[in-house]
């Protein structure tokens, strides 16, 4: 299922869910986690998680934490 969209262009795009359902009312969400794993800013987070507990575990965003590696390895 796609659960995540962009609606609109430019300044004015917006994220979106399930063609526009509020946040937290999403039928394709299944709470997986792999958005969290992909997500390039790492602007996503597990639910149930603090800011604090992320911080102290850089491996909670592993492509973050392996581009770091390589750059520091170049």
């Amino acid at each position: 299922a796609h659960t995540w969209d962009i609606m609109g262009r430019g300044i004015a795009s917006q994220l979106i869910t399930d063609m526009h359902t509020p946040w937290g009312e999403s039928e394709t969400c299944t709470s997986c986690g792999k958005c969290v794993q992909v997500c390039p800013t790492g602007a996503l987070f597990v639910k149930g998680k603090s800011v604090a507990e992320m911080t102290k575990r850089p491996d909670f965003l592993p492509y973050l934490a392996m581009m770091r590696s390589r750059k520091q390895d170049s």
